[in-house]
């Protein structure tokens, strides 16, 4: 049984080309790898999926969308700026990705980059170019994002870009796609018209906030997207907005990550800080399903102990999860899951088994947050992979024989697996399953 139940993603980047560091990554603990698209395509990325999947054929893959961000250009080498200083964006400057930069910031406008780290305040805007004062100093980096938090334009949900990632996402072989900036459900339903793939919605706009229930239920996957978040809006509302997106996900059945400097610090050091670990802490206890880390483990010196160090907070911390509401038992799906999980304490039972083609009753029982583990056997390697993405749920591949249904299939895969005489508990929820098939929820004894 596992001994953490909250999922880890983890961004792969050149700190896994070397030799073995993919293999020593996948060893370490990590359920899904997330591929950023923002600074490759699909294919350019392929080679380490495929690496991945060699090692591990079981992994889950998260394919992230850049979206319409605005970026600095490439840089031929990394530039200090003090405050104080002037910079230039733009011709006879620092290169931008985007030109439309200079159509919306005016005089005045404050502008940060990389995740707000660097602060400058815009003095002069003309056609090709933005001065810019700096107001907080640091490092300039190729690529790094801009933000401009008081920009009110509307740029496409999808941009050129994604449009051709999403063309050639098969090259990936994906389980799920991230959406950036999405502002309105109607964007999510503009990428769902060009990809099948489950969607994980980013929530790093302010106007993502004020539409935050519709997005929920229209995305399969919510992200707390902090970064951006947490300069889209003022950061000390970061917090607060964080638990509130938790909240909701959770109230609605929807598997949600935390992102964002989680462990940033084990970029360059050895250990967490106390405040990182204890951001972890919190999100465990907030309700999130999957932590995220991002340059930690794609561009950090220790990505293996990052993921290490990461899993013993997850397991230092579950045993503090409260009682969890879960979505409304109003529905039938919720009912059983919830007293699956309610009878498999009141019998002590080793863990809850569940039968599912398409993964929704594991992730129905995972919303109500029970004491048990849950193994989820499928059929469909699509879903043993996609439940890499849901709270406390170990997916195993199904062989069904000849001559036998998938429920009793699922019955002596799990004599195999749980230790004689274990009583468990069984989850069949019919609309997962067959057609007809009543609805179970049953004790069972090994």
């Amino acid at each position: 049984m596992p001994a953490r139940r909250t999922k880890i993603i983890a961004t792969i980047g050149p700190a896994q080309d070397p030799e073995g560091a993919l293999e020593r990554l996948l060893d370490s603990g990590v359920d899904v790898l997330r591929v950023n698209l923002s600074h490759a395509s699909p294919s350019a990325q392929a080679a380490r999926v495929k690496r991945a999947r060699a090692h591990r054929p079981d992994i889950a893959i998260l394919a992230d969308l850049a979206g319409p961000k605005l970026r600095l250009g490439d840089l031929p080498e990394d530039t200090p700026i003090r405050e104080g200083d002037t910079v230039v964006l733009g011709a006879g400057g620092v290169p931008v990705g985007d030109t439309s930069l200079f159509e919306r910031v005016r005089p005045g406008d404050p502008i940060f980059i990389a995740d707000g780290t660097l602060d400058l305040i815009s003095t002069e805007v003309r056609s090709d170019r933005v001065v810019c004062r700096v107001r907080v100093g640091g490092t300039l980096r190729s690529r790094k994002g801009i933000n401009l938090p008081l920009d009110a334009s509307s740029l496409p949900a999808v941009t050129d870009k994604d449009r051709a990632d999403l063309a050639e996402l098969e090259v990936l072989s994906p389980d799920f796609v991230a959406v950036s900036y999405v502002r309105h459900e109607r964007d999510l339903a503009e990428v769902r018209r060009l990809t099948s793939l489950p969607l994980v919605a980013k929530i790093e706009k302010q106007q993502a906030l004020e539409r935050l229930e519709a997005i929920v239920d229209a995305a399969d996957v919510i992200m707390v997207a902090r970064g951006d978040l947490g300069v889209e809006i003022p950061i000390e509302r970061v917090p607060a907005t964080q638990k509130r997106i938790i909240r909701v996900a959770n109230r609605a059945g929807r598997p949600v990550i935390t992102a964002t400097q989680m462990l940033v610090s084990m970029v360059t050091n050895s250990l967490p800080t106390r405040a990182e670990v204890t951001d972890v802490a919190n999100a465990v206890l907030d309700g999130t399903d999957l932590v995220m880390l991002s340059e930690e483990t794609a561009v950090g010196h220790d990505p293996v102990g990052v993921v290490q160090m990461m899993g013993r907070l997850l397991a230092e911390t579950e045993p503090l999860l409260q009682p969890h509401e879960g979505p409304p038992r109003s529905l039938e799906g919720n009912a059983l899951a919830y007293a699956a999980a309610r009878l498999a304490d009141d019998l002590d039972a080793a863990a809850i088994v569940v039968p599912t083609r398409t993964g929704i009753s594991a992730q129905r029982l995972a919303a109500f947050r029970p004491h048990r583990p849950i193994l989820a056997y499928s059929r469909v390697p699509e879903t043993t992979r996609r439940l890499h993405f849901v709270w406390g749920v170990t997916s195993i591949d199904l062989h069904v024989p000849a001559g036998l249904d998938s429920l009793n299939a699922t019955l002596e895969a799990a004599r195999r697996d749980l230790p004689p005489g274990s009583r468990a508990v069984l989850l069949d929820i019919a609309a997962d399953n067959a057609v007809g098939v009543p609805s179970l929820v049953n004790a069972i004894r090994f």
